[in-house]
Order: structure tokens, then C-alpha cells, then sequence
């Protein structure tokens, strides 16, 4: 049973309150920034405050009590993560890593020896797509203009035509919520003799995986998630993978920890994982992951996976009832975890996401997500007009960057902070929020433009 009430109360941010615009009382926070990074649960937070009271200590090679216990508790989060995700740990094992985006670049390294070319897709996170062209030739596969999911002609016709030996794609986007179907994607890639690495950072906390056994035509490869997407505290992702790949690759990052044997002269590297992992891994952060995954084996993938296609149906039924309002990607809360991303007619996507947060205390994202390629084929942006952004921006010249707000839905989100968000929304779409904002700028930046209340 998914209990809301208990899992609530498990999320000290529910907690929250802040000073909204217009209003003598505090609102409590909605977070739904969940596509950036989740909050750990009470449970995951003991057990990452216990390991820093208790166990504090380096792993492996020490004979003391509280290295040994911190090696075990260490050790043991690999089989947390292989029973997860339903991978054999006789010919697979887990490599740590910083986040998503080393895991991903980590897949690149494994394979960069091999022949051939890597085939990312056009709805890709940044993370998946340029690691992969630092290190030899990138093809693109299409979207379908419709909703930017993936055109799996468009695939086939690329797995034809190019010598491939890795398909890089995303288990699902974190622009549109969409799940591309990766085990008819790995069965593509395997009979063309190409690998398949998934990015599952929006995945992993949102539905059930299952890599399935190496010899599977439709097994998962390589697999790249990080803990502060799936309800642990941010700094640890991991890579899993075959065996024997990453025992024929040359050490990622190679140093103390990789090496059975080293002299003056030689080096004896160790076999994987450690051989790829150099220096001491954040120990705390790995046992947090653990901890995490524990805690939605517990809730059960298939529970949180209804909760949220639930919460995901009704907002999408009422998003669209939005005058001015455009919803992107699938409208189907089946074909889409809760990622949902939109665009308010005449309301610069900064603007509207600082109205969300001053007058109702509403948490989301906006800007492209680190997906311009995909954001900008879904707002019709031109090659042309492109162009010219992008010389404005060389040139540091202020540029209103095209974008979209994103509002991601978590374990702990209800219907009551959806109708405030629909509340709220339907406030900014009709041009009637409280506040006054200025627009300001800043090279220095990331960001070219921003808003600020103005008192």
C-alpha cells in the first residue's frame, strides 16, 4: 500500500514555510523541482548521520572496527543496487561515481577502444551527448516533431547505415517524462553489434528496471543513475556494467585503490571495480544510496509508479484546461513519468518561475534543462534564429535564451499542492499576479536574464 499520509511525514520538507507576496501567512513549500534533485527521508538521513557518528572511516585494507564496518556496510551497497535493477553480479558490477554525468562519461571511457560510432539521440540530456562526441564521431537520432519522443525509424535506418558500437539514450527524458522503450532499443543495438548504455537519473526513483540477464537480447549493458534523483543526498551516482569490459579498459582514473602491484618501473592494475575507481569514494554518499533504494523497495516501484501516474493524469487533464497554457511532450500520463514541462503565452519562463516561488511558494525549474537541442525543436526555435543567439551570447551581449518551466512530481507530492500549482498557473496565464518584477542581467552568469521582486 502507498501511504501518503507516513511518507509525508517522512520528508522533512514537507515542513517547510516561507513568506509568499499578498499574504500575512507563511505557505508551506511544494516542491516539485524533483527532476533537479530529490530530499532524502528521515530513514535515509539517520543512516547517512549514523555512518558520519559511528562507522567514519576509509574502506578496505583496514583492520580496525570501524573500518570494517564501514567496508561492509560499503561493499554491501552493490548488491543493494544489483537486486534493484535485477542485474547478475557474477558477470556485472557497480562503479561509483560522483553523479550522473561521470557514470555517463565513465560508459564512454569503457568503450572508446572499440571500432565504430556512438549513436546518442535528440532528447538527450547534455550528459549523455557530449562525453560521448569528446571522444570520437556522435550521430544524432530524431525526434517526432509532434511530442519530441523518439523516432525508432529514424533509429533503425542510423543502425543500418553507420558502424555502431554504442546506442546512448535516455531510460526517460527530463524535459518531456517520456519512457523510450530501451529493452526494443537494446534489442536494435544488439543485432547490429552495438552496446547500449540507458541514462536512468529520472528513472531510477520512478519505476521499476530490470537489465535483464546478459545473454537477453534485450539486456541493458551499461546503466548510469545518481542518488539525488532518486531520494539520497547529492555526490554519488554509479555505473553498472559488464565485467569484462571494464576489466579490458584502461583505468579511468588511475591511482590509489586501482593497482594490485606497483614499482619504479610497472604497474599491475586491479580488476573491476576497483581498478576504475581511484582514490577514496564517498563512502557516506554510497551507504545513503543504499539507504534510498531500500526505502522505495520497501514502498514498492510499482506502488510509487501508480501514485505518480495518478498525480500525472491529473494535473495533465488540468494543465491543458489553461487558456495560453502549452503543455509538451506525451499527453498520456502512461507514456510519461511525472515530468512536466510547459510554456505560459506572453510569460518569459524566468517571470513565470519567480512568480511561482514569491506568490505561492512553489519549487520548479526553468530553461532548458540542460537539453537544448530537444527544447529547441519542441518551441519551433530556427536553425536561423539559433545562430544569432548564439553570436549574441559569444559576444556576451544579453539574450532572452528560449526556454520552458519545468514542475517534476515526487513521492511526497498531492492533489491538494497540484490544484495550487493549477491555482497558480492559471494566475500567471491571465496576466494577474501580485508582485512587480524587474528583469536583470549579469555576464557573469550562467543565466543572461533573471527577476527579481521589487519591493
Amino acid at each position: 500500500m502507498f501511504d501518503s499520509k507516513k511518507i509525508r511525514n517522512d520528508f522533512p520538507v514537507t515542513n517547510l514555510k516561507f513568506p509568499v507576496i499578498g499574504s500575512e501567512k507563511e505557505r508551506n513549500l511544494i516542491y516539485m523541482d524533483h527532476g533537479a534533485s530529490t530530499h532524502a527521508p528521515l530513514p535515509v538521513i539517520e543512516k547517512y548521520q549514523k555512518f558520519l557518528n559511528g562507522y567514519y572511516a576509509n574502506v578496505h585494507r583496514g583492520h580496525h572496527h570501524l573500518s570494517i564496518v564501514s567496508t561492509e556496510l560499503f561493499d554491501h551497497v552493490s548488491e543493494i543496487i544489483l537486486d534493484f535493477i535485477k542485474g547478475d553480479p557474477a558477470e556485472n558490477c557497480i562503479m561509483y561515481t560522483q553523479n550522473t554525468t561521470m557514470a555517463l562519461d565513465m560508459a564512454g571511457h569503457m568503450v572508446e577502444q572499440l571500432s565504430g560510432i556512438t549513436l546518442t539521440t535528440l532528447m538527450e540530456h547534455h550528459s549523455n551527448d557530449l562525453p560521448h562526441r569528446a571522444r570520437g564521431k556522435v550521430v544524432h537520432v530524431d525526434v517526432l516533431d509532434e511530442d519530441g519522443t523518439l523516432d525508432y525509424a529514424d533509429l533503425e535506418r542510423k543502425l543500418k547505415q553507420y558502424h555502431v558500437k554504442l546506442v546512448a539514450v535516455t531510460g526517460c527524458s527530463n524535459v518531456t517524462g517520456y519512457f523510450p522503450d530501451i529493452h526494443k532499443i537494446a534489442r536494435m543495438a544488439h543485432e547490429y553489434g552495438a552496446y547500449i548504455l540507458v541514462d536512468a537519473a529520472q528513472l531510477l526513483a520512478h519505476a521499476s528496471i530490470d537489465v535483464k540477464p546478459n545473454d537477453h537480447p534485450e539486456h541493458i549493458d551499461f546503466l548510469a543513475a545518481a542518488g539525488h534523483k532518486a531520494y539520497a543526498p547529492m555526490g554519488s551516482g554509479f555505473l553498472f556494467g559488464p565485467r569484462k569490459l571494464f576489466d579490458a579498459a584502461p583505468p579511468y582514473m588511475p591511482g590509489g585503490g586501482t593497482v594490485k602491484y606497483v614499482t619504479a618501473d610497472d604497474v599491475f592494475f586491479d580488476k573491476s571495480p576497483d581498478r576504475h575507481q581511484g582514490g577514496t569514494p564517498n563512502i557516506a554518499g554510497a551507504i545513503a544510496v543504499g539507504a534510498a533504494i531500500n526505502y522505495l523497495s520497501d514502498i514498492g516501484m510499482d506502488n510509487v509508479r501508480e501514485h505518480e501516474r495518478e498525480l500525472t493524469d491529473f494535473t495533465i487533464q488540468k494543465l491543458l484546461k489553461i487558456p495560453g497554457l502549452t503543455l509538451y511532450g506525451p499527453k498520456s500520463a502512461d507514456k510519461k513519468s511525472g515530468v512536466l514541462t510547459f510554456t505560459i503565452d506572453g510569460v518569459y519562463h524566468e517571470l513565470a518561475a519567480t512568480i511561482l516561488n514569491y506568490e505561492y511558494a512553489i519549487a520548479t525549474r526553468n530553461g532548458c534543462f540542460c537539453a537544448h537541442p530537444l527544447l529547441h525543436r519542441l518551441l519551433n526555435v530556427s536553425p536561423e534564429e539559433s545562430a544569432i543567439l548564439r553570436d549574441k551570447l559569444v559576444k556576451g551581449e544579453n539574450a532572452a535564451i528560449p526556454g520552458a518551466i519545468r514542475a517534476t512530481i515526487g513521492l511526497y507530492n498531492t492533489k491538494e499542492e497540484i490544484e495550487i500549482l493549477i491555482e497558480a498557473l492559471s494566475v500567471i496565464a491571465a496576466k494577474k499576479w501580485k508582485g512587480n518584477y524587474e528583469e536583470k542581467h549579469d555576464a557573469d552568469l550562467c543565466r543572461t536574464s533573471y527577476y527579481e521582486f521589487k519591493i
